[in-house]
C-alpha cells in the first residue's frame, strides 16, 4: 500500500486504495467512534491515552481511516522515539490493555483489517504492535499480511450476561464460592476506594510479592525489584486515579491492620478490565481475600451494566488461569501481532531462554550445597 503524506498538524495520508489516514486523529471522531461502538475498552478511550502520554513517556500516533464507502476507523496507537529515531508503535504496550481500532456497531471487517495491517506494517518504526480485545484477534489474525510475527497468548474473559446472581450461580464453580464464602466470614476490612489509600496498599503487598516472585523464580531479590522499579506499578496506579476518575475502581482488604490484599479493575461501558492486583501470600491464603476481592470486582461491573469481564493474561496450566477459571471466565488463546524491521521478538525470545537455563543452574547449585 502506498501513500503520499502531506505534513501538518493531524496530517493526512490518501492511499492507493482511496483510505484517507489521518494522525493523530481528531478527538471529536475519537469520542463520537467510542460511543458508537458497543465493545469499547477502557483502554481504547483518549483518555487511556492521554495518560501513556503524559506519565509513560510515550507520543500520541492514534489514526483515523476513512473508508471510500464512508466507514471510519480509529486506531488508538501510541509511540517512543528515542534520539529522534521512532521505536515503537503500539496499540497497545504489553501491560497497559488491548488495542485495536474503534468503529460504529464494532465490527471490523477482514478487507478493513487487511488496510489497517498494511499500514502498521509500513510504519517506520522498529516494531509496530497491534494487540488486539482476544475476543475479535481472529479476525486481525486472518488478515495479517506475510512477515508479520505472532506471538501468543492466553488470556481469561467473563461473561457477564445474565447479572451477578446468574453468574455466581452458574458460572462460578464451587471452589470459587467457598472461598468467597469463607472469607465473607474472616474479620477482614474490606473497602472499594478511588484514592491515596489504594496506592499505599498496593505498593506495599507489590513490594512483598516481588520478594516472594524473587524467591520462587530463583532471581536475586534486586534483580526483580530493578525490574519492577522500571514497571513501575505502583506509580502507574498513583498517577491514573486523578486522571482516569471514575473508570479506574480498586478494593482492599485489611485484617486486624495488616495490609492482605488489593485489586484493581477499568470499567468503559459493557467491557471491564482486570488492571493490577497484589497480596500478601500467607494472610491471602488464611482468609481467601483474593478470591474476595475478586468477586467484588466481578459484581460492580456487572452492576455497572459491563457484559464481558477480561481478567487478563496467564501462563497456561498455572495456578492464577485456574484462578480465573473458578470464576467461570473462559480460556481465550489468541496472537498479538507485530512488524519488526529487527529480529526482536526473536532476539528476546533468546535472552529469555538464557535467562531461564542461568536459573535453573542456580537452583541446581543451590540445592547441591543443601545437599
Amino acid at each position: 500500500m502506498t501513500t503520499t503524506t502531506r505534513h501538518s498538524k493531524g496530517s493526512g495520508q490518501d492511499t492507493s486504495d482511496g483510505v484517507r489516514v489521518i494522525s493523530p486523529a481528531p478527538r471529536d471522531v475519537w469520542r463520537e467512534l467510542q460511543s458508537a461502538d458497543p465493545d469499547t475498552l477502557p483502554t481504547q478511550t483518549p483518555e487511556w491515552t492521554d495518560w501513556l502520554c503524559h506519565t509513560r513517556g510515550y507520543g500520541d500516533a492514534s489514526r483515523l481511516y476513512e473508508f471510500p464507502d464512508g466507514c471510519r476507523l480509529l486506531l488508538p496507537l501510541v509511540a517512543r522515539t528515542t534520539a529522534g529515531v521512532p521505536v515503537s508503535e503500539e496499540s497497545m504496550p504489553y501491560g497497559f490493555g488491548y488495542g485495536g481500532p474503534l468503529v460504529a456497531g464494532g465490527q471490523v471487517t477482514g478487507a478493513e483489517a487487511e488496510v489497517v495491517l498494511a499500514d502498521l506494517a509500513a510504519r517506520p518504526a522498529m516494531r509496530a504492535t497491534l494487540a488486539p480485545d482476544p475476543l475479535v484477534a481472529n479476525t486481525w489474525d486472518a488478515a495479517a499480511p506475510a512477515g508479520a510475527v505472532r506471538v501468543p497468548f492466553l488470556c481469561h474473559v467473563l461473561d457477564l450476561e445474565g447479572g451477578f446472581d446468574h453468574v455466581w450461580a452458574q458460572r462460578y464453580r464451587q471452589d470459587a464460592r467457598r472461598k468467597v464464602r469463607r472469607a465473607e466470614k474472616q474479620p477482614l476490612d474490606v473497602r472499594q476506594v478511588r484514592d491515596s489509600s489504594l496506592v499505599e496498599t498496593f505498593a506495599e503487598l507489590n513490594r512483598r510479592s516481588v520478594d516472594r516472585w524473587a524467591r520462587q523464580g530463583g532471581r536475586p531479590r534486586w534483580l526483580a525489584h530493578l525490574v519492577e522499579r522500571r514497571r513501575d506499578r505502583a506509580g502507574q496506579l498513583a498517577s491514573a486515579l486523578p486522571v482516569l476518575g471514575a473508570t479506574v475502581t480498586g478494593w482492599t482488604a485489611h485484617l486486624h491492620g495488616e495490609p492482605v490484599a488489593a485489586y484493581v479493575a477499568l470499567q468503559h461501558g459493557h467491557q471491564a478490565w482486570f488492571w493490577m492486583s497484589a497480596m500478601d501470600q500467607e494472610l491471602a491464603g488464611r482468609t481467601s481475600a483474593g478470591a474476595l476481592l475478586q468477586s467484588l470486582a466481578i459484581e460492580a461491573a456487572c452492576r455497572s451494566g459491563a457484559l464481558r469481564f477480561q481478567l487478563g493474561e496467564s501462563d497456561p496450566g498455572s495456578g492464577v488461569a485456574r484462578f480465573k477459571a473458578g470464576f467461570g471466565a473462559a480460556p481465550v488463546r489468541y496472537h498479538a501481532l507485530r512488524f519488526e524491521r529487527l529480529p526482536l521478538t526473536a532476539t528476546e525470545h533468546r535472552l529469555r531462554s538464557v535467562l531461564d537455563r542461568a536459573v535453573s543452574l542456580r537452583h541446581l547449585r543451590t540445592a547441591g550445597r543443601r545437599r
